[in-house]
């Protein structure tokens, strides 16, 4: 005789519920979140993975509404599952491991013991805080790369990422909302996606033109021109025949200026050669791009002026929107090796420099020695403890560079605006002056390279930037009669910058410009090489 139950089988009832108690996991039948606690809560160390948010991740399971995140649940498959994808999102799959953490969920169906089981659950907890900070922090500080970097230090807060893990319907969810919510980021990360298509496919065409090619012309190598702009995605379809037609003739301009080259329809060797850069290198300029995206704070995203020394170029953006752009170049690009966030605090206009004691022991000596009324005459004055000294009162003519290093903290130099005076007609007054200095520059060095040994390494000369300082100063006391006219009175004078306007300044050799095209540049001083060599752990070249 079958005994029956609401209908089904009793032997029914036993497989069904031996079978769902190994979908549950043995955590949700011994105690679950308290046999995590229990774990938690012992003197001993734990392992340096979970030791490390050890204090984090016990706020979390000891909230009154904790909840398992993963056994009993489908999130530590998924997580798993996006493990694998993780390069789409310019990370590292070999930075986690994947491979082991699915052999632990397999062992779930073994039978362990509660702290056992608790312990698999407390490895994912660990190892998803890894990538949820490298996702929205970064996976390396800017001062692994530059001790003297100064950006502000950008960690996330592992309870709040599991409590918002614990909130999103699905992990893609998470991701979504805890990745950094910039525009940038974004469309490079559509770019990547793009990148890793085309490397999955047996990478980028290879162009064998020899000769410019013009279009109208007909060629044996426009198949291959066609289908190599078609990895690109400037024009709809690769297939075509040997015509180079006005369709290709404006891909061939979209292409030039992707890869920041004079833009024309003609294909040039240069092209050519920009072109033919492996996919792989091109994958490594987008994922670094985004890595230093997310070195940068989310409050410094509001408003923020972000300077590129890679390429020379400022972009002034607003919760992510691009403004405005324009010309901004590195101090002595070869030393300059700033990667620095800080507040914009005032602008000031025909602002006075100090002088250094390398400018008045090599540039300044001989002419004091001179004439010291002829460089008084300038705008030069010395002050010593507060107090004005003549510059002719001293005895220069027995002076000597030496001499004068030994007194660097017993008088300062000074020099007002004039024409000796390389701050130009305006500077940033900055929260970390010692950090970055930006100022005015009056044109583009003809030869793209701006150095000048007596200003900060870490200074940029910002071109034309009158245009800026309308977004940067603080419309209440913006100037009634406009920038060039309160320029022209040629009196020194401080504006209050607007509230919350950040300075980032760092190398990105892939950017997007104020339309959202990407563009790929170059890396003339080695900055992805060393960013690269940190990611994987060699050492810096």
């Amino acid at each position: 005789m079958v005994i029956r139950s609401a209908g089904l089988p009793i032997g029914f009832l036993a497989v069904f519920i031996v079978w769902m108690s190994v979908l549950s996991g043995p955590t949700l039948a011994n105690g679950g979140v308290e046999d995590v606690q229990r774990v938690l809560n012992t003197p001993e160390r734990l392992s340096l993975i979970v030791e490390k948010r050890r204090r984090e991740i016990s706020a979390y399971y000891g909230a009154e509404d904790a909840s398992l995140l993963w056994l009993g649940t489908d999130r530590a498959p998924a997580f798993l599952d996006f493990l694998r994808k993780v390069h789409l999102h310019g990370l590292r799959p070999e930075d986690y491991p994947r491979a082991y953490l699915e052999t632990e969920l397999k062992s779930v169906d073994e039978g362990l013991s509660p702290s056992e089981a608790a312990w698999i659950e407390l490895l994912f907890t660990a190892h998803f805080l890894d990538f949820a900070n490298d996702l929205r922090a970064g996976r390396v500080t800017p001062r692994v790369l530059y001790p003297g970097a100064y950006m502000p230090v950008h960690t996330i807060n592992g309870t709040d990422a599991l409590k918002r893990l614990a909130a999103a319907p699905q992990l893609p969810d998470f991701v979504s909302i805890w990745e950094p919510q910039d525009d940038t980021y974004r469309l490079l990360k559509i770019h990547l996606e793009r990148l890793y298509a085309v490397k999955d496919d047996g990478g980028f065409t290879y162009l064998d033109i020899q000769e410019e090619l013009s279009p109208g012309a007909q060629d044996d190598q426009v198949p291959d021109l066609r289908r190599r702009m078609f990895e690109d995605g400037l024009v709809g379809e690769g297939a075509g025949g040997e015509l180079f037609d006005k369709r290709l003739a404006f891909a061939v301009a979209q292409s030039k200026h992707r890869y920041v080259l004079p833009v024309s329809s003609e294909v040039t060797p240069r092209l050519v050669r920009a072109m033919n850069i492996p996919v792989e290198r091109r994958i490594e300029q987008v994922s670094n791009a985004m890595e230093r995206i997310r070195w940068i704070p989310p409050e410094y995203s509001r408003v923020k002026l972000f300077i590129n020394k890679g390429e020379n170029q400022f972009v002034f953006s607003e919760s992510g929107r691009v403004v405005m752009e324009g010309q901004a170049f590195a101090n002595c690009p070869d030393r300059n090796h700033a990667n620095t966030a800080t507040a914009i605090e005032a602008v000031t206009f025909h602002p006075t420099w100090q002088v250094p004691l390398e400018f008045l022991g090599n540039e300044l000596l001989p002419r004091l020695k001179n004439d010291p009324a002829e460089v008084e005459g300038v705008g030069y004055y010395l002050r010593r403890k507060g107090a004005d000294v003549p510059l002719s009162s001293l005895p220069w003519g027995q002076a000597t560079p030496r001499a004068i290093n030994r007194f660097k903290d017993e008088f300062n130099l000074y020099l007002p605006a004039s024409d000796e005076n390389p701050l130009g007609s305006y500077a940033f007054r900055l929260r970390q002056e010692q950090k970055l200095a930006l100022f005015h520059l009056d044109s583009a060095p003809e030869d793209g390279v701006f150095c000048n040994p007596y200003l900060p390494a870490n200074a940029f000369g910002i071109v034309d930037g009158l245009a800026l300082l309308e977004q940067v100063i603080e419309p209440r006391v913006f100037p009634a009669d406009g920038i060039e006219n309160r320029l022209a009175r040629g009196d020194t004078i401080t504006f209050p910058a607007r509230s919350g306007l950040m300075a980032v300044a760092t190398h990105q050799s892939v950017w997007l410009q104020h339309q959202g095209a990407i563009r790929f540049g170059h890396d003339p001083y080695l900055e992805d090489a060393r960013l690269t060599a940190a990611l994987s752990g060699r050492p810096k070249p």
